[in-house]
């Protein structure tokens, strides 16, 4: 007895057999290896096409055998491809985790940090209240010498207060004072530049700019230090313009 032969099953495996040849397309930058295996299988694929489309219900047979295989590979591949699909997915999770594990780390050793540098912060406020403390009580003592007009000792004591403290513009234009009772001009110039460095407008450190290079003969100087001062503090004009008839009258004075 002949065998029935479902038109619609044969049409089915024969779809699904030029569908696997329209799958198999070559790309231009595979290896040599890999266009052979290709061809093998496009092959393959034909051998399994004309069986399925023979009038031969064994070859038929034959024909759906071999598409059960191939596409039977086939699916075991798309598992597989399934399963490492999987895989990296967990590995992506893992790795989320990781990372989740380090922006801990690194909060826990930002606030960690934090905490450093407000310690630090404290321990150098704390110093920095003794220094001025000590700076304080030095600056007293060069205060009492200078009164006294015991200028090297205030000198001494004004240096010594520095050392503790050198951004203190009181300090730098005590001992440029000093320094000129003393005569000591290009000393006192120094120390009023420091003076400036720590604040350009102060006004203290300008005229005694301007006094020493005056009792150094410098004209230029002296006019370009007081013109500095009305410049940069121009609401103590008036003081200034005193400070320097009363200047210009010692300098006749003397002569």
């Amino acid at each position: 007895m002949d065998q029935i032969i479902d038109h619609n099953k044969l049409g089915e495996k024969i779809a699904e057999g030029k569908q696997i040849m329209d799958n198999l397309m070559v790309d231009k930058h595979v290896t040599e290896e890999e266009f052979q295996n290709f061809m093998r299988r496009v092959t393959e694929v034909e051998k399994v096409v004309k069986k399925l489309a023979s009038a031969d219900p064994e070859e038929q047979k034959h024909g759906e055998i071999l598409a059960d295989e191939i596409l039977g590979n086939r699916l075991e591949k798309d598992i597989c491809e399934d399963t490492e699909l999987k895989i990296r997915i967990n590995r992506t999770v893992i790795n989320k985790c990781s990372v989740n594990e380090n922006s801990t780390q690194e909060q826990m050793c930002k606030e960690a940090f934090m905490k450093s540098v407000e310690k630090d912060a404290k321990e150098r406020a704390e110093n920095r209240k003794i220094r001025n403390e000590r700076a304080e009580t030095l600056k007293t003592i060069g205060n009492g010498a200078f009164k006294e007009k015991n200028y090297e000792k205030a000198v001494t004591y004004y240096s010594k207060a520095l050392e503790q403290r050198k951004d203190s513009t009181v300090l730098w234009n005590n001992r440029a004072l000093s320094y000129i009772q003393l005569g000591l001009f290009e000393r006192a110039l120094a120390d009023c530049e420091w003076a400036l460095k720590v604040n350009n407008t102060n006004l203290k450190a300008l005229l005694n700019s301007a006094k020493c290079y005056k009792q150094l003969g410098d004209e230029i100087k002296y006019k370009e230090y007081i013109q500095l001062a009305k410049e940069r503090n121009p609401h103590f004009n008036k003081f200034i313009n005193e400070f320097e008839e009363s200047m210009d009258m010692r300098v006749n004075y003397q002569a």
